[in-house]
């Protein structure tokens, strides 16, 4: 167990530096100005010194991944296993989905014009991990569908992440194949859709859910 655990930081480690040396190796073709925000079809709408690429490419990374360090400790029942191979997949995609955004920022200064279907296909790949995630995720504080009803019953938590999660790493698959086909300034309104429906769905489905378990407490 502790080697796999291992691998897994030593993998966080590597996304944490991997932004920054990204952008050593570009600093003298970058532009005054680095794409730091985007909109909803992946266009570039905010912008920051290259100077302080820092922040985002090293800073943020490294700040996610210290915060998954004591996450687990902020959880007042420890329901959160910081030892589990599974939190170590959530840090390491969340520390990889900031350093990913980093690096479209500064691949879109050396590439000015390129459409933005790189940014939603990042995001429809992380979706489908974390919907992966959801699957196995334990009763917590901090992640995963939290329902009025998820958080009351054992039971109903782990059917609506089992469910939900599906879900999540089916929309997310969808997001990125559509990313590739999709004209870019209609993909917003595609991936917001899809997920509002998909929460909606898991919202409603952990109500059902409930009401069938509480039905059979009553009968019983």
């Amino acid at each position: 167990m502790k080697k796999n655990l291992l691998l897994w930081q030593l993998l966080t480690l590597v996304a944490v530096l991997a932004p920054s040396l990204y952008l050593l190796y570009v600093w003298p073709q970058l532009p005054a100005q680095v794409p730091s925000h985007f909109d909803g079809s992946g266009q570039a709408n905010g912008y920051t010194s290259r100077d302080h690429m820092w922040l985002l490419t090293l800073g943020a990374p490294l700040g996610m991944a210290l915060f998954f360090s004591v996450l687990p400790y902020l959880d007042p029942k420890r329901r959160l296993d910081s030892n589990s191979v599974n939190f170590q997949k959530l840090r390491l995609a969340m520390v990889v989905m900031l350093g990913g955004l980093a690096c479209y920022g500064l691949y879109m200064a050396l590439h000015p014009g390129t459409q933005g279907r790189g940014l939603m296909v990042l995001l429809g790949l992380f979706l489908a991990f974390m919907g992966n995630y959801l699957t196995t995720v334990q009763p917590n504080y901090f992640v995963g569908i939290r329902t009025p009803w998820t958080l009351e019953s054992p039971t109903v938590w782990a059917r609506t992440h089992r469910v939900g999660g599906i879900g999540f790493c089916l929309v997310g698959l969808l997001i990125a194949g559509l990313a590739l086909m999709l004209p870019t300034q209609h993909m917003h309104l595609v991936m917001v859709g899809l997920l509002l429906l998909t929460a909606a769905f898991c919202y409603g489905y952990s109500y059902v859910i409930f009401r069938q378990e509480e039905r059979l407490r009553n009968m019983a």
